[in-house]
């Protein structure tokens, strides 16, 4: 029967957690205003995730709380790093925090079940509190890491796309656009990126202005020089296509040493592991010898 009064404890304890939610997060809180990207973000995650659905009430009591941490710095490093991750959810530094607070609690009430229903120590709750706080940072680096590298591999591929429409007569800003039109998978990040450098423009952003901010959101090396060829290109006057296809070429060969450079620390990271692996191979080839010559029993 203990195991039935867990469950319903459960329940119970979800059910006072969500009126206590409902109760206290202040109005202008439940529903906040977003606008452009963010709300995009927002909705599509609320919509494609339950977890995000069920848990976004006790997240935005969190945020609550969390934006009265005077933390200027850390939010202000959190923010950059969520704008490199793609503001997933639409989270600002705030929400991110009370996203940790969350997950922080959350990790606390399942290693207190834990230790409850296995009799173990008090150890199990703080180390559940700790995955709890941990697990939010990991999956911001891990979601910024992935993003950047995916921009950075498809940037030489979008190049060359955007030099053959120039080519074909279509001026920059055409080219980008019939690029994105024809973009096969449009949750791509560089798609997204490309998309928010046409909304930019669209909302009366110079050309310089959108590009700056496609380098701040995506700070890698090419994107970098893929953003200053083309300001400089605009600046001097100098014919844009030719710049953009020694960028590609340039983008295309930093892409193929990084991938030799992999594979050359390849040999060296998997040196290790072959090492185990031989070494229990002769463990089990000749272990039954080893054992009798320790005990005398070999002749």
């Amino acid at each position: 029967m203990a195991p039935i009064y867990l469950v319903v404890a459960l329940v119970a304890a979800a059910a006072a957690s969500i009126a206590f939610v409902l109760l206290l997060v202040p109005a202008e809180l439940r529903d906040p205003v977003l606008r452009g990207y963010r709300a995009t973000r927002r909705k599509q995650a609320l919509a494609e995730s339950p977890l995000w659905k069920l848990s976004w009430p006790f997240i935005r009591l969190c945020t609550y709380y969390a934006q009265l941490v005077p933390v200027p710095g850390w939010k202000e490093r959190r923010g950059l790093q969520l704008r490199h991750a793609g503001e997933p959810a639409g989270l600002n530094a705030d929400e991110f925090l009370g996203l940790s607070i969350a997950a922080t609690q959350f990790g606390l009430a399942a290693g207190w079940l834990a230790a409850s229903a296995l009799s173990l120590g008090f150890g199990v709750v703080i180390v559940g509190g700790f995955l709890g706080m941990l697990l939010p940072y990991l999956w911001l680096s891990e979601t910024a890491e992935t993003r950047l590298r995916a921009i950075n591999r498809g940037l030489p591929q979008a190049l060359d796309l955007i030099v053959l429409s120039m080519g074909a007569g279509l001026d920059f800003i055409g080219a980008v656009r019939h690029v994105v039109e024809k973009w096969s998978d449009k949750s791509d990040p560089l798609c997204e990126e490309m998309s928010r450098f046409l909304h930019e423009l669209q909302l009366g952003k110079t050309r310089k202005e959108a590009l700056e901010d496609l380098a701040f959101r995506a700070p890698t090396e090419l994107v970098k020089a893929f953003v200053t060829n083309a300001i400089q290109a605009e600046k001097r006057g100098t014919p844009l296509v030719e710049t953009l296809r020694i960028q590609a070429d340039v983008a295309r060969t930093k892409r193929f040493q990084t991938a030799e450079k992999i594979a050359g620390r390849a040999g060296v990271v998997i040196l290790m592991p072959l090492m185990f692996i031989f070494a229990a191979t002769v463990l089990i080839m000749f272990g039954s010898l080893i054992v009798k010559g320790v005990r005398g029993q070999l002749f």
